[in-house]
């Protein structure tokens, strides 16, 4: 993970833009991909993040995949697994050694706000979401576990997704999302990864798309279905 650190003040404007602009699922854009300046566009990807860890014996770097969803709804940024032992450097334990097949962090949105949609440059577009989440994380060490599969802490987060072009990575699409723990309300997430991470990595599979929304009228039952 690359962690980016923001104050307190900015952190709550953030938040506060994005509550306050609801859940809105288009926003104008100035300019780019020859769209209209009144265009009412969305922001909604998928996919996975490579990043590599250091070996604990100074080997080849060892990959972690960390897969990711999101929309004007839900966001969620999930590592199933780590597929051999890989060394960790942790804000209040030091460098540990997590052991194969024994790290696991989900985080599951509950509030989400699209905040904003802008023109990066170069053909590209920026999505600001922002919102609050519940983040569970599981490490196994040679001297124990710590943490939990299913007991969860909260937290606030910031989401910046780019959309390159169709092609996913290999086009500029980027996806980052920002947690910030707080050391009362996520004490295990905050010793871990410190008040405020940044997981991303390589985008290896998957696409941003921020564009116009795909509408369809709604239709009717088909005959003999009951409606729920």
């Amino acid at each position: 993970m690359h962690a980016r650190r923001m104050g307190p003040a900015s952190r709550r404007r953030v938040l506060t833009q994005g509550l306050a602009g609801g859940l809105g699922l288009g926003f104008g854009i100035l300019g780019g991909r020859s769209q209209a300046q009144d265009a009412l566009l969305t922001a909604s990807g998928g996919g996975v993040n490579l990043k590599l860890m250091p070996d604990p014996g100074g080997g080849d770097p060892v990959p972690l995949r960390e897969s990711f969803s999101f929309d004007a709804h839900y966001a969620h940024c999930i590592i199933e697994d780590n597929p051999a032992d890989l060394a960790m450097d942790t804000f209040a334990m030091g460098r540990v050694v997590i052991e194969a097949h024994s790290f696991f962090m989900a985080m599951y949105a509950t509030e989400v706000s699209l905040v904003s949609i802008r023109d990066g440059g170069g053909g590209t577009r920026v999505a600001k979401l922002a919102g609050a989440l519940s983040c569970a994380t599981e490490a196994g060490t040679a001297t124990g576990t710590v943490g939990s599969r299913t007991a969860t802490e909260p937290a606030f987060y910031e989401i910046e997704a780019v959309d390159g072009g169709h092609g996913g990575g290999a086009t500029g699409d980027r996806f980052a999302f920002t947690v910030f723990f707080d050391s009362q309300q996520a004490p295990l997430n905050y010793g871990i990864f410190g008040p405020n991470p940044t997981f991303t990595g390589e985008l290896v599979a998957g696409e941003i798309t921020i564009a116009a929304p795909a509408t369809l009228p709604l239709l009717p039952p088909d005959e003999g279905t009951p409606s729920a």
